[in-house]
């Protein structure tokens, strides 16, 4: 039985949103200052008509957009004057989400997502506003009614994720755009103002090195923190649902975040740990889902934080479909291979130590920043050769039914399980001294609008070229 639903009216409110502070603002600014002075500019006459005219469009849109539920698929309509209808196939479907904000709570509404994996990369391929009863019972005329299993974790492990995977970059994308945009809304400079404080508190820090080092120390610990503050919100109340063929992953407080997919929509499955997280002897696992939210990434967190033995028996619980066969490839271990683990390292250091020697040599009054960027360099190089002689102790791939691989990428550790299917290639690189050696680097890319990719050095050629033949029948 067909079931139809129309949009909430915040619909309105969210199509008009990109222009709240080029035309939204500014109109609302005008009405203050009118209030006050009793006067009218032009400008604010025709942006008053301009957002006018975007209520009327946002409206129509609004009164125009269905979505039609039925036994095997949805059918999903929108437009005003160029009607637009889209047919999905249940099976079709990679992945729903809702998500609330204290607006939606306050009216009864929520954000619904609907994703495939034909959509655009990065973006969500349909985004709507539903009440919230209404996106409960298109959820479950999609997914069934649901019997779950709940898993939570705790403040701690969620705040240990947090803190593990923030980075001072994150907070400065976040935190840069809202100092701007307040800044303009406000009628005040207030990113110069925060850099005249920082430049105040740095300024009364003693160090051997100059001033500005310990400006630019507070500015990254301060990004650090608002990247912190972010995840933190983003992730608390972090709650996993289990159901035989579904998953369901909860989280958020102020912005609460409900996703639903199945298992048979899930690309790959990595148990990844970054440099913090080696610190406290802690992994997460991810998985990848076509056409999941808003991120590039495509990825969701199912176990934020846990110990290498209980992360592995949870993955063997959650998806021991994708445990591995086939036969285990790895780099040599003697000393020759090591050595070849460890050229890049070693050539960075080289490259590193002239960039610094030079330019001190050359500036003198600037030797002591200069030490310092080098000392950051050094301790970025000396991680990166611990985690290249990881790659020599630990890398490996197999390649059956099921792909595994352990390596490095970036400066995080990964495990990687993925089923053969839904591999999109599979590449043999080899540089003139692998062919030398009889070796050569696999990179395996998974078929998705995103694709993750892992890659495995110094694997020996002819048992890589033996394997892919078992598996894929192909002869490389």
């Amino acid at each position: 039985m067909k079931q139809e639903f129309k949009a909430h009216p915040l619909m309105i409110l969210s199509l008009i949103k990109p222009f709240l502070f080029v035309l939204i603002l500014p109109v609302l600014k005008g009405a203050v200052q009118y209030l006050i002075y009793r006067r009218i500019t032009g400008v604010f006459t025709l942006e008053a008509a301009a957002l006018i005219v975007m209520l009327l469009a946002a409206f129509l849109r609004f009164r125009s957009f269905s979505i039609v539920c039925g036994k095997n698929g949805v059918k999903i309509r929108e437009g005003v004057f160029l009607k637009k209808t889209s047919y999905i196939a249940v099976s079709k479907l990679s992945s729903v989400q809702t998500v609330q904000n204290p607006l939606d709570a306050v009216f009864g509404a929520v954000t619904y997502c609907v994703n495939t994996e034909a959509g655009k990369k990065g973006k969500t391929d349909f985004k709507f506003k539903l009440s919230l009863k209404n996106s409960k019972k298109v959820s479950e005329l999609l997914y069934g009614k649901s019997d779950y299993t709940a898993v939570r974790f705790s403040f701690v492990k969620v705040a240990v994720m947090a803190a593990t995977t923030s980075s001072a970059v994150t907070g400065m994308i976040i935190g840069v755009p809202i100092i701007n945009k307040a800044g303009k809304l406000l009628g005040l400079a207030l990113d110069s103002i925060l850099l005249n404080e920082i430049n105040n508190v740095s300024g009364q820090v003693k160090s051997y090195f100059p001033p500005i080092v310990s400006a630019i120390t507070l500015i990254f610990l301060l990004s650090y923190a608002v990247s912190f503050v972010y995840s933190f919100l983003k992730y608390i109340n972090f709650k996993l649902f289990l159901e035989k063929d579904k998953l369901e992953v909860r989280s958020g407080f102020f912005v609460r975040s409900r996703t639903s997919f199945k298992k048979s929509s899930v690309n790959d499955v990595i148990i990844n740990q970054t440099p913090l997280m080696r610190l406290f002897k802690r992994y997460a696992m991810k998985v990848s889902v076509g056409g999941y939210g808003n991120s590039k990434s495509e990825t969701a967190v199912l176990v934020p934080s846990e110990r290498r033995g209980n992360i592995k028996r949870q993955f063997m619980a959650y998806f021991p479909f994708l445990i591995p066969g086939g036969r285990l490839l790895h780099a040599g271990r003697d000393k020759k291979t090591k050595s070849r683990f460890l050229y890049f390292p070693r050539l960075y250091f080289c490259i590193a130590t002239a960039a610094a020697v030079i330019p001190a040599v050359i500036f003198p009054k600037f030797a002591r920043f200069i030490l310092f960027l080098y000392l950051v360099t050094a301790a970025v190089l000396l991680y990166y050769s611990y985690l290249c002689i990881f790659d020599f102790r630990f890398g490996k791939l197999r390649i059956g039914d099921n792909i595994y691989a352990q390596g490095i990428k970036g400066f995080n550790t990964y495990e990687f399980y993925c089923p053969k299917e839904n591999v999109g290639e599979i590449k043999i690189i080899r540089t003139l001294p692998a062919r030398k050696y009889g070796t050569c680097t696999v990179t395996v890319s998974v078929r998705s609008e995103s694709a993750d990719s892992v890659t495995v050095r110094h694997l020996d050629y002819g048992s890589v070229k033996q394997n892919i033949f078992e598996v894929y029948n192909i002869k490389v």
